[in-house]
């Protein structure tokens, strides 16, 4: 259970460290977007610290809209804040990419 415990930890610390790059391949919704990194690797990522409406509610297709012309097959690079390993999703904040209303 330790050592279990131990390499989550470290797996962790190693991603939160890295600013990584990848090219948006698909967008789930308002805020979730799907990442090709160079080694073909598809991650979800979802962006720290947004809300937005779910894709059932109001203004939820439009949000995704929005997100898709700011970000679809862009080139982005982020960095990873938080893991959700209840759905194993990374939680990140983009460095290039500017959103204009």
């Amino acid at each position: 259970m330790k050592l279990k415990f131990l390499f989550i930890f470290f797996l962790c610390v190693q991603v939160y460290a890295q600013t990584l790059t990848g090219k948006v391949i698909g967008v789930k919704d308002g805020y979730t977007v799907v990442v090709l990194d160079a080694a073909n690797n598809q991650t979800i990522l979802r962006l720290a610290e947004v809300d937005c409406p779910e894709k059932a509610q109001a203004f939820g297709t439009k949000v995704k809209q929005f997100t898709s012309d700011q970000v679809y097959l862009k080139e982005i690079t982020y960095t990873v804040t938080t893991v959700d390993f209840r759905f194993w999703r990374l939680h990140f904040n983009l460095k290039n990419v500017t959103f204009w209303c």
